[in-house]
């Protein structure tokens, strides 16, 4: 064996040995944001002997989000990326981490509209950053254990490396930095860090108390076959939905021009809005105000459930505002899961109102659509839709390809604010992942 192949099987050890201590911290994480959102939301409301948080009480929280993550994003690392760009894969070293964490923790915990997805993403990075200095590896093994980071992290939250290896493929082939012929060699080791992660899933899952943040659907209606109806109102569907994404995040993308010149108060001001937003839904819907706040990972139950198509159409009103001030007052977070929520909403709107419309198909294509809209990855948006679909995938399995074809062209064809953005920047030298030579390995 060549010097270059045992640098690289070396680096598929070290990956599969990383995406131990990454899940498990990932979990840990994942439990701290679940113990917060129970102290703030559950414990302290029953211990002063509230049916629900008072109104009051709902719009001080969001605003107090707002004032910790104004405080967080000072420290080294700012918090990371913002969620307007969607996932980031740069480097995160450890110092940056404290910031990036708190200000997700603060976000995610105190009802802010936005996933777990992003900082999950940035903890890997970052442990990855930790073990290349650790192993002392060559330039481009490093470059693979750390993005083998990322995939073991982002596979805590879907409960598998199938799910997570598809996304960061595809955020991974979009963005340029790794030549096609050189992808699949790329991603492997992280492919294997996800695996072993699943180990780590798998095996502290009935530890007492952790907790794993599951993305999972209530039992649907069987659907045993493909209908023509369907299809037709589906990709009706994923066009609107798609339309919905991103005008919320053209609105995102105001309020973020409008906060740059204070942005503390920014944050400030939006974390009351969100508040009053779910107080004002909860006052004219008469449903709790957990539905409008949060990433709506854990109230997609429901939102099937609910039978008033006026009170999904709220909501859809309701979170889409709360999401739009959420991307863009800086609060920190990830984008996936309210965009999905929001696709959901609008999917249980159309099986209500629309003729012959069944519920499984539409929450297909609602799951498909708001995800590919989103981050523009139709294949990640079909598997993750199909995956939740359940004993029904098989049938729904071409509505949602259709689905998601749809809310990505749409989402493309549609003026993005990104896009000029991106256009007014320089571009970069294209990055090619650099072979070992004899004397970058240990």
């Amino acid at each position: 064996m060549d010097k270059q192949a045992a640098g690289y099987l070396r680096t598929l050890v070290y990956a599969a040995l990383l995406g131990f201590p990454v899940a498990f911290a990932a979990v840990l994480f994942q439990t701290l944001i679940h113990d917060v959102t129970h102290v703030v939301w559950e414990w302290i409301p029953e211990e002063l002997d509230w049916s629900a948080p008072p109104g009051w009480y709902v719009i001080a929280v969001t605003g107090l989000a707002g004032i910790l993550v104004a405080l967080f994003v000072r420290l080294p690392g700012h918090g990371g990326h913002s969620p307007l760009e969607g996932l980031g894969m740069g480097t995160v070293h450890a110092v940056e981490l404290p910031s990036i964490l708190l200000a997700a923790l603060a976000s995610l915990g105190l009802g802010i509209v936005l996933g777990p997805e992003a900082p999950l993403i940035a903890l890997g990075l970052g442990l990855g950053t930790i073990a290349v200095r650790l192993v002392h590896t060559g330039e481009t093994q490093a470059q693979l254990l750390i993005l083998a980071g990322a995939f073991s992290a982002i596979a805590a939250l879907f409960g598998g490396p199938l799910i997570a290896a598809f996304l960061l493929f595809e955020v991974t082939a979009a963005s340029g930095q790794i030549p096609p012929q050189e992808i699949g060699r790329a991603l492997l080791p992280g492919f294997v860090a996800a695996g072993t992660g699943a180990l780590v899933f798998t095996g502290v899952g009935d530890w007492p108390g952790l907790h794993e943040a599951s993305l999972t659907l209530p039992p649907l209606p069987a659907y045993d076959t493909v209908r023509i109806a369907d299809i037709g109102w589906c990709l009706l569907l994923a066009g609107v939905i798609a339309i919905v994404v991103v005008a919320i995040r053209h609105l995102a993308h105001g309020i973020k021009a409008r906060g740059a010149a204070r942005p503390e108060a920014m944050l400030v001001a939006a974390g009351l809005l969100v508040g009053g937003l779910a107080v004002a839904f909860r006052a004219v819907a008469d449903r709790p105000v957990d539905l409008v706040l949060f990433s709506g990972q854990t109230e997609l139950p429901a939102i099937i459930a609910e039978g008033s198509a006026g009170v999904l159409a709220l909501l859809v009103v309701a979170k889409g505002l709360a999401y739009a001030l959420s991307l863009g007052a800086g609060f920190r977070g990830g984008p996936v899961f309210p965009a999905l929520a929001i696709g959901v909403a609008v999917a249980m709107v159309a099986a209500d109102v629309l003729p012959g419309l069944e519920t499984t198909p539409a929450v297909a294509a609602g799951i498909a659509a708001g995800v590919a809209a989103v981050l523009r990855v139709p294949f990640t948006a079909v598997l993750l839709a199909t995956l939740l679909i359940g004993s029904a995938s098989i049938d729904v399995a071409p509505i949602a390809v259709f689905a998601a074809a749809v809310g990505w062209l749409v989402a493309v064809a549609l003026p993005n604010p990104e896009d000029r953005t991106a256009e007014d920047l320089p571009r970069p030298p294209r990055r090619r992942l650099r072979r070992p030579s004899a004397d970058s390995t240990p």
